[in-house]
């Protein structure tokens, strides 16, 4: 009779640590791009909301026939005007106690008025979805923790694009 020797499989302790030395090694080298997707995706998410916004109040203003405007919600703080928020409300901008919709910022993100757009903290559209408060202007949306932001253009027809900011620093 011949003896039969099993083999055994698994790992030796020396292996499972050199593999578990390489799998920390790769988890700290993605950590900081994930975080940079993070912070690029809220930019997106906070870009696209402001986008909505304007074509919701531009679309509003057709249906009830008069001005709708989105209006910062802390309008009292020039040095970022619409970074904490916005909402979209019917006839003059007042407050957003009674607005049709709100918007909240996002993290710690900056969205200032620039051009023909400083230092308004509401964008009034006509009925027939025409900017009436200023000749159109941009918006800079920036996250102070990212170098790459997103620029929001917004024309007197009330047309709205956006770009990428390659130059973005706080």
């Amino acid at each position: 009779m011949t003896a039969i020797h099993k083999q055994q499989c698994g790992m030796t302790i020396v292996e499972l640590m050199v593999s578990l030395a390489i799998a920390a090694v790769l988890i700290g080298m993605a950590a900081p791009a994930f975080n940079g997707f993070v912070a690029q995706n809220r930019l997106t998410t906070q870009l696209n909301d402001f986008v909505l916004a304007v074509q919701y109040a531009r679309s509003e203003a057709g249906r009830i026939g008069g001005s709708t405007a989105v209006q910062a919600v802390n309008s009292g703080d020039n040095a970022n005007e619409w970074g904490p928020g916005w909402c979209v409300v019917t006839g003059n901008p007042g407050n957003c106690n009674n607005a049709l919709r709100t918007f909240e910022a996002i993290g710690t993100n900056t969205l200032d008025a620039l051009g023909g757009l400083d230092g308004m903290d509401a964008l009034r559209f006509d009925a027939r979805g025409l900017l009436l408060t200023a000749a159109g202007g941009t918006l800079e949306l920036c996250d102070p923790d990212e170098p790459v932001g997103r620029t929001i253009t917004i024309s007197a027809i009330g047309r709205v694009s956006s770009q990428e900011k390659p130059d973005c620093i706080p």
